[in-house]
């Protein structure tokens, strides 16, 4: 036999046997480990909202301290800069801490205030308010709507007010007088809050709540509803109205004032 016929046959062998089992009709099977990604992380139900606003709030209701009669205040929101008390500035400032489906929330106000006002009367007196507030919300959450466009929390907190207020009324009869007087005091409050989706980064989010029962203030409470439009996965900005009225009178203090107006502010989320 010739060796030259043989290395033919012998290379075709050689490369059956190189070719492994493909070559042979059958199908080499993948290494699963190879061919599966890895695993993409869980988004985390722990998130950490801040939030800074400007809310152009007008303010009227009647404001009295012992020893004076009440006055009249009536500030429209287009009037509400040149009423400021700038020094120390205006703070507004919101806060939540989400884990799943629960919440902790926490939004607050500092804003002085210097507004000519009025004392109705048998005599009627002109006056001056020099007022500083400081407003506390804050409390849980529960989110019982989830899963969808659409969320609903209902909430459940308490609304800390702290004021500072000094009365000048002058009047033919009476010429000048003034008093003062300081008080605080703690609203329990309920409410719901609801978001909702639009898509291409558009949403629109509604909150209110009612409280003071008598605890603190006779009545507390606050409507607030503002369009959204979310930058990145981060950034929020938002513009909106809202709406929050109080009426305390107890030990000679007299607080009966609605804050409503316009506002602008911007979130971020970690």
């Amino acid at each position: 036999m010739r060796f030259g016929s043989l290395i033919p046959g012998a290379l075709a062998a050689i490369t059956l046997v190189l070719s492994g089992p493909s070559a042979f009709g059958q199908e080499e099977t993948p290494d699963a480990s190879q061919s599966e990604s890895p695993p993409a992380w869980a988004e985390s139900p722990l998130s950490i909202t801040l939030t800074t606003y400007l809310w152009a709030a007008s303010m009227s209701g009647d404001v009295g301290v012992r020893g004076l009669r009440p006055a009249e205040i009536d500030v429209d929101f287009d009037e509400i800069f040149k009423s400021i008390d700038w020094f120390p500035p205006p703070i507004m400032l919101a806060a939540e801490v989400r884990y799943d489906r629960l919440g902790f929330l926490s939004d607050f106000i500092y804003l002085g205030l210097d507004a000519d006002a009025a004392s109705p009367g048998p005599t009627a007196l002109t006056a001056d308010a020099n007022l500083k507030t400081m407003i506390w919300t804050f409390g849980g959450s529960y989110r019982v709507l989830q899963d969808s466009p659409v969320t609903l929390d209902l909430l459940a907190g308490a609304r800390l007010w702290m004021l500072d207020a000094n009365l000048t009324l002058t009047g033919p009869l009476i010429g000048t007088r003034q008093g003062g007087g300081s008080e605080a005091w703690v609203d329990p409050i309920v409410g719901i809050a609801t978001h909702i989706n639009f898509g291409g980064g558009f949403g629109f989010k509604a909150e209110g709540d009612v409280g003071g029962f008598g605890v603190g203030a006779d009545l507390d409470w606050q409507l607030l509803g503002a369009l959204q439009y979310q930058l990145n996965e981060s950034i929020t900005l938002e513009a909106g109205y809202r709406y929050l009225s109080v009426d305390y009178d107890k030990g000679g203090f007299l607080y009966d004032v609605a804050m409503q107006g316009p506002l602008i502010g911007g979130s971020i989320r970690f």
